[in-house]
């Protein structure tokens, strides 16, 4: 499908207009020897690798995820600055953001796949491992990506500062949800925020914010398509897997309010 430029625009357009088409596996693909499922597994990887590069590196080049002291550069680091004649510091921290940009992304697709696939097995609907594979490269990948470049965005740019207030207050009031549930008196290292409006945020701030909605709706409905399409699921097992998709990062969120309850300290942040 990438092979040509105009097969780039007709995947930005599928990907926009028909997600169904993204996500969706061929029979063929999924009713092959263990060895070619192994090599179309491998394939999915790559391409997920290729699409998690491509977001990392526009991200890093701009700033976002740049560490404050990223420590002192391996020797490899030196020579490979040398080589093309830039200061170690300043490739090294290059290097440590495009690790950090990865690793969010990555983390997140990794939760996603596991909660994907278990909710599919807990419904006894799920076709194999390769077929959430399938779902979860392409959904991660695209719509996953996208929402982390909004979040990102939002978080660095200054003429939204409204919008990164309030994107800020809405996970803290997440996070207070689940800590008032347990009725713990726990408090994050930014303490309780505020209530934030957005009244006073700017066009551009609202536009993005939806922006950030829209994109959170793709992955979702991504998701959704995988499950019904790729695991033959009917429409009230596809929501299901969705639901415990969602509900996972409630989860996390509830384990680290347990831990740091049980002597631990409450270390979730917020962006």
């Amino acid at each position: 499908m990438l092979s040509k430029p105009l097969g780039v625009v007709k995947y930005a357009l599928f990907a926009v207009f028909d997600p169904a088409r993204i996500v969706s596996g061929s029979v063929t693909e999924f009713d092959r020897t263990r060895w070619r499922q192994f090599k179309r597994a491998i394939q999915l990887s790559l391409f997920y690798l290729v699409n998690l590069v491509l977001y990392a590196v526009p991200l890093t080049l701009a700033g976002f995820g740049q560490v404050g002291d990223p420590g002192e550069s391996p020797a490899i680091v030196e020579s490979v600055a040398a080589g093309i004649g830039i200061g170690p510091e300043l490739l090294w921290s290059y290097v440590m953001a495009f690790v950090q940009n990865c690793s969010y992304l990555f983390l997140f697709s990794i939760l996603t796949f596991v909660m994907f696939h278990l909710a599919v097995w807990v419904t006894r609907s799920s076709n194999g491992y390769l077929q959430s594979i399938n779902t979860v490269v392409y959904s991660t990948g695209i719509y996953l990506a996208a929402i982390f470049s909004v979040t990102w965005y939002i978080t660095m740019a200054e003429s939204i500062v409204v919008a990164e207030e309030w994107l800020i207050w809405l996970q803290a009031e997440f996070v207070y949800t689940i800590i008032d549930a347990v009725g713990s008196d726990l408090e994050l290292a930014t303490g309780r925020p505020e209530p934030v409006s957005l009244a006073d945020a700017t066009r551009a701030g609202v536009s993005t914010l939806a922006l950030l909605f829209v994109s959170i709706a793709y992955y979702l409905y991504s998701l959704y398509l995988g499950a019904q399409i790729n695991h033959d699921a009917n429409r009230t097992t596809a929501l299901l897997t969705v639901v415990l998709v969602v509900v996972s990062p409630a989860l996390f969120v509830l384990g680290s309010v347990l831990v740091a309850l049980y002597g631990g300290a409450l270390s979730l942040t917020t962006v």
